[in-house]
């Protein structure tokens, strides 16, 4: 979704703002920054033009009325914002609070030390050293501390953009995980998150600091020619187009740059994940050509923008030069107006000096188009609203008691083809329901609407009586316990994966969840035992292991509706043995819904029901079925064709 830059950056600016105190400092320290460094240009010339300028006279007024202005700054800050320059408007008289015969401190240490620059040359000179060594060390402490703030807020504010990114991400619908891939989502966390970041420091270092130069700079040059100084300046339209054209062609090169990000991040995912799968099949050089094909077109993105980068700074200083030859043709004929040739070596300094501000804000503009590409991103990942809600005022729902029915339930994923029509069966409590049916049919659909993953397009689900849409969440997946054919597993201790989301489980209830799921023996033989850290998704463990611990944490949280996606179905026989021993002790009072392709996983359920693209094709049990022959005895002789021969004979 793509929004204009403002309204991009006034976000951005509203997480700055939590952090008044270290904007204030940092924007004080831009300001000490700004005025050392045109103190350094101005004090500077004015100084070598005291030493070196024989007629005092203009010099003498223009200091006399600084020291005033000065000394009046002193006695009444406010003197400043409110019109006063040190002297009276009408007769040159000394401003309120300073004595004509004798002004103040200030003021006599100001004529003082320029009168004594001219009686000793040499004093004056290591005046102007000391002058210029302090300034600067001024300058890099207030530098320091400037970029440091700046760097301080960047840095929170990346963490608050992730974190938001993330509150809001968890309670998304299922329907957005699986339309975006792992590596795309991590990419908006690792890249897109810090390109923001960086462009706002970019933004609270030289966009607070460059400008405050720049306006000193201009002010001082207006104060010793005007016409001089505005035909430097008019080369600062063509500058802002310059800046503004450039930016337009990066802010698209970055959002189509970050895009290859993250599907170079997906390839990369993916590689890391079936790397087995790689390497069996001999596909190295083919995942290398397709990370290599993504890499490519980011590379010519990436070559654009450093393109963009590489013209903005020479085009600036072309077109500051081309100001500064006006500037220099016309100077004679200003000379023979009467400026005097310091006051023209000193104007030139201050105008060349501005090539410096203008240069790193034309930098700036692209870190600034870079960060609002980034942030379109962010804002879309924090606006997205989930498709599956809750009633802002629930029903209570108690644990089930009676039955979880499905009512003509239809859904369709992409509002055309329809996964499921009209499908209605019901599981009581303490019952198992088997599915079963080919690939494709819609039967991790219907386990994937049972948790409200996603809601059914017509139709309904009801607990007890209950549609589940009128409940909360908590009370609908408080009860519903899933253990599935892809175990997921986190980097936490074993315990931690037992008790995951289940909070005041002793010890001993952990340890009976695991006996219970068949696992104690061989979590007892882990080196720490239930402490023994799981590496990332379980890697350091079985696929029979895993699938137990899984299992564990569904019995600890004793639910009242048990849902198994093809639990076994990866397993070698012993594994599976020892899980169905600890599936036929969940089950148990549990409203259970199997999904299963070995039938013989399923032979003992108390209903089975075969789903053909989206319908219910057959009901009943397991002898039932296999006597009315169709779907299911089809099934049945592909998985045991010798009870097929043997009917045969």
């Amino acid at each position: 979704m793509k929004q204009r830059a403002w309204p991009i950056y006034r976000r951005l600016l509203a997480y700055v703002l939590r952090y008044k105190f270290r904007l204030a400092v940092s924007l004080f320290f831009s300001f000490v920054v700004a005025l050392s460094f045109t103190s350094m240009i101005g004090g500077a010339g004015y100084a070598l033009r005291i030493v070196i300028d024989k007629d005092h006279s203009k010099v003498d007024t223009q200091v006399e009325k600084f020291a005033k202005g000065a000394q009046a700054f002193v006695d009444d800050p406010l003197s400043v914002f409110t019109g006063g320059d040190g002297e009276s408007e009408d007769n040159g008289e000394a401003a309120p609070g300073v004595e004509a015969e004798n002004p103040g401190a200030v003021y006599d240490w100001v004529t003082g030390t320029v009168r004594g620059m001219r009686v000793d040359q040499a004093q004056a000179l290591a005046v102007l050293a000391l002058f210029l060594v302090c300034l600067s060390l001024v300058g890099g402490v207030a530098r320091y501390f400037q970029e440091y703030y700046a760097n301080a807020i960047g840095a929170r504010v990346t963490v608050e953009i992730n974190e938001d990114m993330f509150k809001n991400m968890v309670h998304l619908s299922h329907r957005f995980f699986e339309g975006h891939t792992t590596g795309e989502i991590v990419a908006r966390f690792t890249n897109d998150s810090f390109v923001v970041s960086r462009g706002l420091v970019n933004v609270l270092i030289k966009l607070t600091r460059e400008p405050i130069k720049l306006a000193l700079l201009i002010v001082l040059a207006l104060l010793i020619d005007v016409f001089l100084t505005l035909v430097v300046l008019l080369v600062f339209a063509p500058i802002v187009f310059l800046l503004i054209t450039v930016g337009k062609r990066v802010k698209k090169s970055v959002r189509r740059s970050l895009q290859k990000i993250a599907v170079m991040a997906s390839v990369i995912t993916e590689t890391a994940g079936g790397i087995a799968v790689i390497k069996s099949f001999r596909m190295e050089r083919y995942e290398r050509d397709r990370i290599g094909r993504e890499l490519r077109t980011m590379r010519r993105h990436l070559l654009r923008m450093a393109r963009a980068d590489a013209a903005i700074a020479p085009g600036t200083e072309f077109l500051m030069i081309l100001g500064l030859a006006a500037f220099v043709m016309l100077s004679r004929g200003r000379v023979d107006a009467g400026l005097e040739s310091g006051e023209l070596f000193i104007l030139f300094g201050l105008l060349a000096a501005m090539l410096d501000p203008l240069r790193k804000l034309a930098t700036v503009n692209n870190a600034v188009q870079r960060s609002v590409a980034s942030g379109e991103r962010v804002f879309e990942f924090i606006d997205m609203k989930p498709d599956v809600v809750e009633r802002v005022e629930p029903v209570q729902m108690g644990r089930l008691k009676e039955s979880l029915r499905f009512d003509e339930v239809h859904f369709s994923y992409d509002g055309e083809a329809e996964a499921l029509r009209g499908v209605t069966f019901s599981i009581g409590a303490g019952e198992m329901v088997a599915l079963v049916g080919f690939s494709g049919g819609g039967k991790s659909t219907i386990a994937k609407l049972t948790p409200r993953f996603y809601d059914p397009t017509q139709g309904r689900i009801t607990i007890d009586g209950l549609n589940i849409r009128d409940v909360s969440f908590a009370d609908l997946r408080d009860q519903i316990g899933i253990v599935t054919q892809d175990t997921v597993l986190f980097q936490d201790t074993v315990a931690g994966n037992i008790a995951y989301g289940q909070t005041g489980f002793s010890d001993e209830a952990i340890r009976d969840a695991a006996q219970a799921a068949n696992a104690l023996d061989f979590i007892e033989d882990l080196p720490q035992s239930f402490d023994t850290m799981l590496d990332e998704s379980g890697g350091n463990l079985s696929g029979g292991q895993r699938q137990r611990i899984a299992i564990a944490r569904a019995i600890i949280k004793d639910p009242s509706i048990l849902i198994l996606d093809e639990a076994t179905s990866n397993l070698d026989s012993e594994s599976e043995q020892a899980i169905q021993q600890a599936l036929s002790e969940l089950v148990v009072g549990r409203a259970t819904l199997v999904i299963a392709h070995r039938l013989s996983t399923i032979q003992q359920a108390d209903k089975i029901v075969v789903i053909d693209e989206g319908r219910i094709a057959q009901e009943g049990t397991h002898a039932e079925l296999l006597s009315r022959g169709g779907i299911y005895r089809r099934l049945h002789e592909l998985q045991f064709p010798a009870d097929r021969d043997t009917k045969a004979e």
